[in-house]
């Protein structure tokens, strides 16, 4: 159990260094899971993903054109694994901002202004982005 702490400690402190930290509702979803190795990773391109394999994942919220007052984004997401997803990587305009493995979480940190939230399913290994994703735009103020 202490080094689960650790790990998720390490993870958000990383995070928010960053561009923004991110919340879970609990930190079971860090079992197994590698922290980032680099500060700020960019999206990979849409040619790179592999097949879904019945995977997807549904932003339940924040829902498209909300806009949300702070910088704390509540987010929920509805995720199908298929044969080989795993978790999402959360990505804000382009940047990572976190991994989720349970299905609610919060990113806080975000700026002021218009934004692009996008979350695309993985695998376990986190190199492995399949062709799994939603996208919705909202606006923090």
């Amino acid at each position: 159990m202490r080094i689960l702490n650790l790990s998720a400690a390490l993870l958000i402190g990383f995070l928010s260094v960053g561009f923004v930290t991110v919340a879970q509702e609990n930190h079971d979803h860090m079992k197994g899971m590698a922290a980032p190795t680099k500060q700020t990773e960019k999206m990979p391109a849409k040619s790179a993903l592999k097949p879904a394999q019945g995977a997807s994942v549904k932003i339940v919220s924040p829902k498209a054109g909300q806009v949300i007052k702070g910088e704390s984004v509540p987010l929920e997401f509805k995720l199908t694994k298929g044969k080989i997803g795993e978790h999402v990587h959360a990505y804000i305009d382009g940047e990572m901002a976190g991994m989720f493995k349970g299905a609610k979480g919060t990113l806080n940190g975000i700026k002021p202004g218009q934004h692009t939230l996008e979350l695309r399913v993985t695998t376990g290994d986190h190199n492995t982005e399949l062709d799994a994703a939603d996208k919705v735009t909202f606006t923090t103020k």
